[in-house]
């Protein structure tokens, strides 16, 4: 594969490493994580209310199933 690019397995130095960073294309590249800090816009809910709405919404996914088979086989 003479056409990937490689990069050191274990460059010695953060100076070596910012280097061969120049030397790869910019689309290649892992771009730097954002600086700003997130915000929590709301609290997580508890374990038992986040279990009933995916037991809800499983059993609403089972149901419209069963009608979407009811309907093709025509009954």
């Amino acid at each position: 594969m003479s056409h990937a690019l490689a990069a050191p397995a274990c460059p010695v130095t953060a100076r070596g490493l910012r280097a061969e960073a120049r030397r790869l294309p910019a689309d290649l590249r892992i771009p730097m994580p954002p600086r700003g800090r997130r915000l929590v816009l709301r609290r997580a809910e508890p374990w038992w209310q986040e279990a009933l709405r995916w037991s809800v919404i499983g059993l609403t996914a089972s149901w419209l199933a069963g009608e979407v088979t009811l309907a093709l086989m025509g009954l």
